[in-house]
């Protein structure tokens, strides 16, 4: 099945608001749609009460959006946008964060993502690098969902990576 690909002009981000925060110079390099994903996953901390933005609310403001892949990818798989929310609801509320509302593992996939975007030809980040970013760290709220719904992240990760028009083989490595 092909899933949609976001397919922003290869221009830096002008914009430089957040959802209540000033955007970080980390996402002068991020597409549009994955800001607005960043900012999705903001909100829903911000609605849950939680002091840091974590992995599991990365994937909620990845998959929320309909023109993202991932959204497809998962509603394949009987999995939509609020069983994330629902899901990251019910694990334990991660701790304030030093410098920022991001917990180290969303910081490694922010990194990751830009290895991945770079790798992979692009020079902005879309949505589907920092899903495959996100797809390569065995930690933290997204990981602890995928294994509550069953889903092998590298599964997703090819998904990804055929969406994208690539071959599996060809997603970047961390390890």
């Amino acid at each position: 099945m092909l899933y949609p690909v976001a397919r922003i002009p290869s221009r830096r981000l002008a914009v430089r608001r957040g959802v209540g925060r000033v955007l970080r110079p980390m996402f002068e390099d991020f597409a549009q749609k994955t800001v607005a994903a960043v900012k999705q996953a903001e909100e829903l901390a911000k609605q849950l009460g939680d002091e840091s933005v974590a992995t599991g609310h990365i994937i909620y403001g990845l998959t929320v959006d309909k023109s993202v892949c991932l959204h497809h990818i998962f509603q394949d798989l009987n999995v939509d946008p609020d069983m994330f929310s629902g899901y990251v609801k019910s694990l334990p509320r991660e701790p304030q964060v030093m410098n920022g509302p991001f917990n180290r593992h969303v910081n490694t996939v922010f990194h990751r993502s830009k290895d991945a975007a770079q790798q992979l030809g692009s020079k902005v980040v879309e949505p589907e690098h920092l899903a495959l970013a996100l797809m390569s760290v065995k930690a933290g709220s997204c990981y602890e969902t995928l294994k509550e719904f069953s889903i092998d992240p590298e599964y997703i990760s090819a998904l990804i990576m055929q969406a994208m028009g690539l071959p599996p083989e060809a997603a970047p490595e961390w390890f």
